[in-house]
């Protein structure tokens, strides 16, 4: 491959990651204000209908595009190109066209399944985001494929921050004029559809001003066995992308519902699924980091392999493995341990702390699952993390039905680390039939749990004798216990040699992080 060629794929490639990373942020961090003006149940309101839009950000962002582009990059002849955009782009438009119609029309029925009626009108508004998908995914898969990421880096981050400013100043403006929370939510959700057309300009001003070639269309359809193998490909890369989307929408359909049934009344289970819902911000946050790991290592991998250096391999799939268990753990249980305070910081009150916790371990777990099911995808394995995460969904089903009407969002919580435990389980299977070497050597275990413990000892003391219980008083004892436990993490994973200066380097602020360990080795 020729250095120009390198070049820009690396470029691309950090221009998506930084995107796709500052979305998830804007994505996660905008439910905070909102939960403070609309409170738990108007969260609960948005959150039951949130996984719609987000299988279609997934169809138009993770899953469609990568497919288009792949077979455009193969495709040297342009009069073949022309065709193969046109097949895709009929396909995603008969599958927007069958999404709209199923949404809009059923939307009545689907909020009764859900549990709650009064939904129809936030499920018809989200609907229109399907419309837009077929267009959205296209245009990012032929930028794509033509080697160009900063189309689709801009459009995402645009649609994103068009998405929250129309939910923030909806909210405000819902609130102030005393409309009531069902109204509110289908403003914020129209949000979405505001998003999609700024995406939809942007990707279409670069089509305009630098299009790499011109797309002809002519009457001719798509081929079944076009169809067959385009739908295969995508749906498996989609499954894999919107696992915790997909998580999210079991709970819109069962937990509300499933506590109803059991006999808790309408105010208080939308209250409770609303608390439960908090988690969601934390867990997005949390996979940040974890997320970009994935994405900058797992391109190593596919080099290596392509090159067949067995050896590189090995060492980037361990590494990005022992920092994945390293980084997320301690991300997971900072958080159990200063999860109280962070609760009534964010969100006003510390109601839930115990269903957070237990839900937070999800972190832990997802991350682990991204991360393998990334290198399984490196390795050319598509079929399998999605397999893996269709296990999960039905261990998820199963288990809510059962714990949620005897121990209500609890049980949710559960029933959601037990789903995904399902799905890290075969992830591993697949895996080390793949790479059938340790992925963490015995003697780091020890050392590691030795270095959480130490991490948390400090947040729970503080918890356990001095809790401070006003909401400016949780801030400072969250953030103080944040970074006081992760000091102590830090220093005890380079003190304990469970990180090489080498395996820094992959870190954000490598160098910095590595004149630190340096400094403590020194001591």
């Amino acid at each position: 491959m020729a250095q120009t060629t390198i070049k820009n794929l690396m470029k691309g490639a950090v221009w998506l990651t930084l995107a796709s990373l500052l979305s998830k942020i804007l994505s996660a961090v905008y439910r905070i204000p909102f939960q403070n003006m609309v409170g738990d149940i108007g969260l609960y309101i948005f959150q039951q209908v949130y996984p719609i839009y987000g299988i279609a950000m997934t169809l138009a962002l993770a899953g469609f595009p990568i497919i288009v582009s792949r077979l455009i990059a193969e495709e040297k002849d342009v009069t073949k190109r022309e065709e193969i955009f046109q097949s895709a782009l009929q396909v995603m438009i008969g599958v927007g066209l069958v999404f709209f119609f199923a949404i809009f029309f059923g939307a009545e029925f689907i909020a009764c399944v859900m549990g709650d009626v009064h939904l129809t009108v936030l499920i018809r508004v989200i609907s229109f985001a399907f419309l837009l998908m077929p267009f959205l995914a296209s245009l990012r898969g032929f930028f794509q494929g033509h080697e160009q990421m900063i189309p689709t880096a801009i459009s995402q981050t645009i649609e994103q921050l068009v998405r929250v400013v129309i939910i923030i100043a909806g909210a405000t403006g819902a609130v102030a004029l005393g409309w009531n929370l069902y109204m509110t939510g289908a403003v914020a959700m129209s949000g979405a559809v505001v998003g999609g057309f700024g995406a939809l300009g942007t990707l279409l001003y670069f089509y305009w001003r630098k299009k790499p070639e011109t797309i002809k269309f002519t009457r001719k359809w798509a081929s079944a066995k076009f169809v067959k193998r385009f739908l295969a490909q995508s749906i498996a890369v989609c499954t894999t992308s919107a696992m915790l989307i997909l998580f999210q929408l079991l709970d819109s359909f069962q937990v509300y519902r499933l506590m109803r049934e059991s006999g808790i009344d309408a105010t208080t289970a939308k209250s409770l699924k609303g608390v439960y819902d908090r988690g969601q911000p934390l867990l997005q946050l949390g996979l940040v980091l974890c997320m970009g790991l994935a994405l900058a290592i797992v391109p190593m991998i596919t080099s290596a392999k392509s090159r067949g250096e067995t050896k590189e391999l090995r060492r980037s799939v361990l590494l990005i493995i022992k920092l994945t268990i390293l980084l997320s753990g301690a991300a997971t249980l900072g958080l159990i341990a200063i999860m109280r305070p962070t609760n009534q910081m964010l969100f006003e009150t510390a109601a839930g702390t115990g269903v957070l916790q237990i839900f937070i371990l999800s972190l832990f777990i997802s991350s682990l699952i991204v991360t393998m099911s990334s290198i399984l995808q490196g390795f050319g394995n598509m079929a399998g993390p999605a397999v893996a995460v269709c296990v999960g969904l039905a261990v998820k089903v199963a288990t809510n039905a059962i714990l949620v009407p005897r121990f209500a969002t609890y049980g949710a919580s559960w029933s959601t680390v037990i789903g995904l435990t399902a799905t890290l389980i075969m992830c591993y299977i697949l895996l080390k039939r793949q790479l059938p070497v340790p992925f963490i050597r015995k003697h780091m275990i020890g050392w590691a749990l030795l270095a959480f413990a130490a991490m948390i000892i400090v947040p729970v003391t503080w918890e356990a004798f001095w809790p401070l219980t006003s909401r400016t008083g949780s801030a400072i004892q969250a953030l103080l216990g944040a970074l006081i436990g992760g000091t102590i993490f830090f220093y005890c994973i380079i003190k304990f040699r469970l990180l090489t200066t080498r395996d820094l380097v992959y870190m954000p602020f490598g160098s910095k992080l590595m004149w630190l360990a340096n400094k403590i080795h020194k001591r």
